[in-house]
C-alpha cells in the first residue's frame, strides 16, 4: 500500500505541471517527506537565506537520496549475489540428497532381490546336504550288508570245502586199506556235517548219496575212485564260487571306496557352499539395513535442505520487496525535490507565500 501511495504521489507531482502552484505545493506538503523538506525551506526563508542556498539545501537532499539509493543498490547487489550462491549450494545439496536416496533405494531393492535368491540357494543347499548324508548312510548300510553277506557266504563255502577235504581224506584212507570200521566215527561225523549243510544242499547231495551207498554196500575201489572224483569236482566248483564272490566283493568294495570319496567331497563342497551363503546372506542383510539407514538420513537432510531453500527464497522475496519499496520511495522523494527546485527557481514568491502560510 505504501508503494502504491508513493507511485500515486509521483504521478501527482508530475501532473502538477498542469495545475496551479498552490495545489502542487499542497500535494507535496501532504507527503511526510515533502512536509519535512518544506519545513526546512521555511526555516531558511524565515532567516532570509538567499534563494541559491535554498537550492543548495535541495541539492544536498537530492544528493543524499542518490547516495542512499547507490548504497541500497550496492547492498541489494550483495544480497542478490549471496542469495544466488546460497540457493545454488542448496540446490546442489538437494540434488545430492535426491541422488543418494535414488542410488540407495536401488541398492536396497536390488539387494532384496539378491537376498531372496541367496535364501533360496541356501534352502536348496541345506536340502542337498541332507540328501547327501541320507545317500551316504543308505549306501554305507548297503555296502556293510554286502560285506556281511560276502563274509557269511565265504565262511559257508570254506566250511563246505573243509568238509569236502575231510571226505577226501576219508576216501584216501579207505583207498589205502583202512577198514570202514576204523573210520566209522569220522564217517558219521562227516555224514552228519554234510547232511546238515543248508547252503549247498543240491551240490552236496550226490556226495551224501555216494557215502551212504558206501556204508550200505561196502567199500570197493571203484566206488572210492568215483567218490574221490566227485569230491574233486565239487571242491573245484566251490573254489570257483568263492573266487567269483570274492571278485564281486572286491569290485563292490572298490566302487564304494570311490563313491564314498565322491559323496564326502560333495558333502564338503555343500557345507562350504552353505557357509559362504550364510556369510553372503548376512552381508546382504547388512547392506539392506545400511541402505535403508542412508535413505532415511538423506530423506531428513533433503527435507532440511528444501526447508532452508524455501526459507532463503522467502527471505530474498522480502529483501526484493523492501528494495523495490525503498527505491520507489526515493524515486518519489527525488521527484518532490525536483519539483520544489523548479518552483523555487521559477515561482519563488508564490512558493514562499505558500510555505509561510502552512502550519
Amino acid at each position: 500500500m505504501q508503494k502504491i501511495a508513493l507511485l500515486a504521489l509521483v504521478l501527482a507531482v508530475t501532473a502538477a505541471k498542469f495545475v496551479d502552484t498552490h495545489t502542487t505545493l499542497a500535494q507535496i506538503n501532504s507527503d511526510p517527506f515533502g512536509h519535512v523538506v518544506l519545513s526546512a525551506i521555511k526555516a531558511h526563508l524565515q532567516a532570509s537565506t538567499p534563494a541559491n542556498e535554498v537550492n543548495m539545501l535541495l541539492n544536498g537532499v537530492g544528493a543524499g537520496l542518490v547516495q542512499d539509493q547507490n548504497d541500497h543498490d550496492h547492498a541489494f547487489e550483495l544480497d542478490t549475489t549471496t542469495n544466488n550462491r546460497i540457493v545454488e549450494d542448496l540446490e546442489k545439496e538437494i540434488l545430492y540428497h535426491q541422488n543418494q536416496i535414488t542410488s540407495n533405494t536401488q541398492l536396497r531393492d536390488d539387494t532384496i532381490e539378491a537376498l531372496a535368491v541367496s535364501e533360496e540357494d541356501i534352502r536348496v543347499t541345506i536340502q542337498d546336504i541332507a540328501n547327501n548324508e541320507a545317500t551316504y548312510a543308505r549306501e554305507e548300510a548297503t555296502r556293510n550288508q554286502q560285506h556281511e553277506t560276502f563274509v557269511s557266504k565265504v565262511a559257508a563255502i570254506d566250511d563246505v570245502i573243509d568238509a569236502i577235504d575231510e571226505a577226501a581224506k576219508l576216501i584216501q584212507h579207505l583207498s589205502l586199506g583202512a577198514s570202514f570200521a576204523q573210520l566209522k566215527s569220522k564217517y558219521d561225523t562227516l555224514h552228519k556235517k554234510l547232511s546238515d549243510n543248508t547252503s549247498h544242499t543240491a551240490l552236496l547231495q550226490p556226495v551224501i548219496t555216494a557215502l551212504t551207498e558206501l556204508a550200505t554196500h561196502g567199500v570197493n575201489q571203484k566206488a572210492l575212485t568215483k567218490i574221490a572224483q566227485l569230491l574233486s569236482e565239487i571242491r573245484q566248483q566251490l573254489v570257483q564260487e568263492k573266487a567269483a564272490k570274492t571278485d564281486v566283493e572286491e569290485r563292490q568294495a572298490a566302487h564304494w571306496a570311490e563313491f564314498s570319496v565322491h559323496l564326502s567331497n560333495e558333502h564338503t563342497r555343500l557345507v562350504e557352499r552353505k557357509a559362504q551363503l550364510e556369510v553372503q546372506i548376512q552381508e546382504q542383510k547388512d547392506t539392506i539395513e545400511d541402505a535403508q539407514s542412508w535413505i532415511e538420513f538423506h530423506t531428513l537432510e533433503l527435507e532440511n535442505s528444501e526447508e532452508r531453500l524455501a526459507g532463503q527464497q522467502a527471505w530474498y522475496v522480502v529483501q526484493s520487496e523492501i528494495y523495490e519499496t525503498q527505491t520507489a520511495e526515493r524515486t518519489a522523494q527525488q521527484e518532490i525535490v525536483d519539483r520544489l527546485q523548479e518552483h523555487i527557481s521559477e515561482k519563488l514568491s508564490t512558493t514562499a507565500q505558500f510555505i509561510a502560510s502552512r502550519n
